[in-house]
């Protein structure tokens, strides 16, 4: 590095090197951060000489090679983080010598062997009995295998342990007695086990925890109750991708600060208790693959429920999305509770159930709502005239029901609509004229409809606006009326971003229609619309630009981006600048200014936080690559994001 020059001496003014500051003693190097400066090579063991050394902060090189064991000689070392290089060999046993050690973090290596005792990669068994000051454990995302050291509950220090996405096998150990714990990261190493559960019900005594993640493991046995009693700290509840059997407790509402539940992919069945209502910081609920029946409050497909809508639901009135599709939920829709979920501001899907009567009044509360979906069930009357205070919606779907009457004027107060569609009820009188003001409409279906009278000539009925694909039947009611209509404002449509819009004429009883991509538009990977299937790369495009856009607060969408510039590119310009496309409201969580974190690079006084986001901007571009095979897999993507996750929690942990 630059500053590190035998032109000058004094090494305490060299980038990255801390000295003590003690009057009338000699000045000492006590701490080394170098975080992320491109460092290639062995972590070199004359290291040991700084015998004052405190703080090892070297993350986000290229170091490879093992750990030195001279580092067990340097018995004033608190921190060491040397996560996110390319490690690999033994975790020195001499570690151990290091009893003011505070925090461990390695995560992200290649941790391969300890010893010669015939097992690769295990913790030591007295670890929590020779670092007994330990206070943070970050050890993800590595090869570790053999069980979690029953010893960590000696280690009473101890605040965060993170040792996901490794190959700990073996039962949890009880961790009672760490009465500071916040964090037990331990999802996804495959084979650890519950046992009795007696870890769990240790863990009643962690007073402060808030995050229990333990998904994608090999927990087997009913549900415990034990777990209705944890802390009313917890924020987030992870128990996915196991093999949990059982019902899910009256008493899980104890837990009243849940923000984040995930019990999906298990065994559980019964119903999902009413009690579930009364978690009003609720804020994402997955239940989902699992065997369940009765009553459900949300977001639960590929279930079989059945029942009505449970009014309770009202009691979760912090909810921002609710999906109950692709069940048999029956009855009608409850009326006044959408009244009280007037939080909603994402989406609302009821689609693809049995629901049936009318389209409650409150619905026109949710004036935050985006996106509104109760197509393919059986609901009748009229299309309320207040749906046209949902100021804010972009999608609004009620296909493939029993609506009749009139498509009230109202409606024309949507401007931001992008995507409408009324196909398939029995929907009568003249389409209205305000269809054509709405400048960002991109998809209408108005199909299978008595509709007469003119048809609209400008917006989406202009030669420039795709149109949906329409159906025709011979044998249905007003169809050939309708098929002529549609036919008049489908003769000319073209779009050079869109697959050719075709009009499929059936008299088959079994029609069926072509169509182009599917998904909203800015969100559809352009392979789509050059007729390629859908996949998981798909996916993986309109996922980097969500992450896009929830950073620099820009949809793909925005008036900005036109002539071929994208809200890809808009990014991929600016950086490493961020200032400018950071969505206000992150940047005033971040604080400070971007410039000067350019400028203190050279005093390695780096924002954290920052990085994060630059972290997640990178990740968002490499996801939303044009080409699919450029794009990362899901695996890769979901490893990136944990790293962010850990890397923002350990960012309070700098300061010693």
């Amino acid at each position: 590095m630059a500053t590190w020059s035998n032109s000058s001496l004094d090494f305490c003014s060299w980038q990255g090197i801390s000295c003590s500051r003690q009057q009338g003693r000699p000045r000492r190097v006590i701490a080394l951060d170098l975080e992320g400066e491109g460092i290639i090579g062995e972590i070199p063991p004359c290291i040991s000489n700084l015998s004052y050394l405190a703080r090892i902060h070297l993350p986000f090189n290229q170091f490879h090679g093992s750990m030195p064991p001279t580092l067990g000689q340097l018995s004033m070392l608190k921190y060491i983080n040397l996560s996110s290089n390319a490690l690999s060999g033994e975790i020195p046993a001499e570690l151990s010598s290091c009893s003011q050690l505070q925090v461990l973090a390695l995560r992200n290596n290649r941790y391969l062997g300890l010893g010669n005792n015939g097992f690769v990669g295990r913790l030591p068994s007295t670890m929590g009995n020779t670092l007994p000051k330990i206070e943070k454990i970050i050890m993800s995302v590595n090869n570790l295998d053999g069980e979690i050291p029953r010893s960590l509950a000696n280690a009473t220090n101890i605040v965060y342990i993170f040792l996901a996405q490794n190959s700990f096998s073996g039962v949890i150990p009880p961790l009672g007695t760490l009465l500071n714990l916040q964090a037990l990261f331990l999802f996804e190493n495959g084979k650890l086990e519950a046992g009795d559960w007696s870890f769990l019900s240790s863990l009643t005594s962690c007073t402060q925890l808030s995050y229990l993640e333990l998904d994608g493991n090999n927990l087997q046995g009913n549900f415990p109750s034990s777990l209705t009693n944890l802390s009313r700290n917890m924020e987030y509840l992870t128990l996915g991708s196991n093999h949990i059997t059982g019902s899910v407790p009256p008493g899980i509402a104890n837990l009243d600060c849940l923000s984040f539940l995930y019990l999906d992919n298990n065994m559980l069945t019964g119903p999902v208790p009413d009690s579930i209502g009364k978690i009003s910081s609720m804020f994402g609920l997955d239940l989902s693959k699992n065997k369940f029946y009765g009553n459900i409050p949300a977001s639960l497909e590929e279930n079989r429920l059945s029942g009505v809508i449970p009014a309770e639901l009202a009691g979760c009135q912090k909810l921002v999305a609710m999906n109950l599709s692709f069940n048999t939920l029956s009855g009608s829709i409850p009326q006044g509770l959408f009244g009280k979920l007037n939080q909603l501001n994402l989406f609302l899907d009821l689609s693809n159930n049995q629901l049936t009567h009318s389209i409650p009044d409150d619905f026109g509360s949710l004036i935050n709502l985006e996106s509104l979906n109760i197509s393919n069930n059986n609901i009748s009357g009229k299309i309320p005239s207040n749906l046209g205070s949902c100021v804010l919606l972009q999608e609004l779907r009620l296909e493939r029901n029993l609506l009749e009457g009139q498509i009230p004027s109202s409606l024309a107060a949507l401007k931001g609509i992008k995507e409408m569609d009324f196909s398939q009820n029995n929907l009568s009188g003249s389409i209205p004229e305000f269809f054509d003001m709405f400048n960002g409409l991109q998809y209408l279906n108005l199909s299978f409809n008595n509709l007469d009278g003119p048809i609209p000539t400008k917006g989406i009925f202009a030669n420039n606006a795709p149109v949906a694909v329409k159906v025709f039947k011979h044998e249905q009611s007003g169809a050939y009326k309708s098929f002529l209509a549609e036919c008049r404002a489908l003769r000319n449509i073209r779009h050079r971003n869109l697959v050719k819009v075709i009009t499929a004429c059936s008299t088959h009883q079994n029609s069926t229609s072509l169509i182009g991509p599917r998904g909203s538009v800015g969100y559809i990977p352009p392979e789509y619309g050059m007729g390629s299937r859908i996949s998981t790369e798909g996916d993986v495009y309109s996922y980097g630009i969500v992450l896009l856009e929830m950073l620099t607060g820009k949809r793909p969408t925005d008036e900005l981006f036109e002539d071929g510039f994208t809200l890809h590119k808009y990014v991929e310009e600016a950086l490493p600048q961020i200032d400018e496309i950071l969505d206000p409201d992150i940047s005033k969580e971040i604080g400070g200014d971007h410039d000067s974190h350019t400028q203190s690079h050279e005093q390695g006084n780096k924002t954290e936080v920052q990085k994060c986001v630059m972290q997640l901007l990178n990740l968002g571009l490499l996801c939303s690559k044009e080409a699919p095979k450029d794009r990362p897999n899901i695996q890769d993507i979901y490893s990136e994001v944990v790293a962010v996750k850990e890397h923002f929690f350990s960012i309070s942990l700098k300061e010693t």
